[in-house]
């Protein structure tokens, strides 16, 4: 590992040390969980937070790289990377879902777990937008990144809604665009689905974007 590589991951690291900690923490008592029921019911939240890092860590490779914030064609289809998997991190607060009572287990101890993997989640895209919005402010104009910001987060509370209730995943829509855009048009046109639809984009998206409000202004 070159110098400049091992400074770049080390400065994150330190920056990210508390995001990290959090990951850490739910992994912890998820663990904790399987050892007091033998039971591996919610592992699946360890792919889920997996997947909610990963926009962190495309926008700090956005942030980062040089070579490809002065070329154009890589700049644009990293951001665009960072926009599909971006749903993935404010998605697993809908992992509340799963909260069910078990005599094996406290009830207290498995709203912890499912709240400190959705705390954990929305932690990692909210610190991925900030990382995005800092790099649109020295290419953009602040309104035109504001504005951008905003469709972001509603186009993210509409992801939350294709993932949740249509069950597809980020992949789909490279490997199943035609269908899924299909379906999205169909949900978001018929009366029986569109109010979930609607509701489940403009909360979740508003929710999104005035937390990443309250983050950017606390930073100052």
């Amino acid at each position: 590992m070159n110098s400049t590589l091992k400074f770049m991951v080390m400065r994150n690291m330190k920056r990210y040390l508390p995001l990290l900690l959090i990951a850490l923490f739910s992994m912890v008592l998820l663990l904790i969980r399987v050892k007091i029921t033998q039971s591996a019911y919610y592992m699946f939240l360890i792919w889920n937070l997996f997947l909610a890092a990963l926009p962190l860590l495309a926008s700090i490779v956005l942030q980062s790289s040089k070579r490809i914030s002065g070329h154009k064609y890589l700049f644009y289809t990293l951001l665009a990377t960072w926009l599909i998997l971006l749903p993935n991190a404010p998605y697993l607060v809908t992992d509340l879902v799963h909260l069910r009572r078990e005599n094996s287990v406290p009830f207290w101890l498995d709203l912890l777990i499912l709240g400190a993997f959705s705390i954990s989640g929305f932690l990692f895209g909210l610190a991925s937008m900030k990382n995005v919005y800092n790099v649109l402010l020295n290419r953009w104009t602040r309104t035109m990144a504001n504005i951008f910001m905003i469709t972001v987060c509603l186009l993210s509370g509409m992801g939350i809604y294709i993932g949740r209730v249509m069950r597809y995943n980020s992949w789909d829509i490279l490997t199943r665009p035609i269908i899924l855009l299909k379906d999205i048009f169909t949900t978001m046109t018929s009366s029986d689905t569109y109010p979930a639809a609607l509701g489940i984009t403009l909360g979740f998206g508003l929710l999104q974007f005035l937390l990443f409000d309250l983050y950017t202004t606390s930073e100052k």
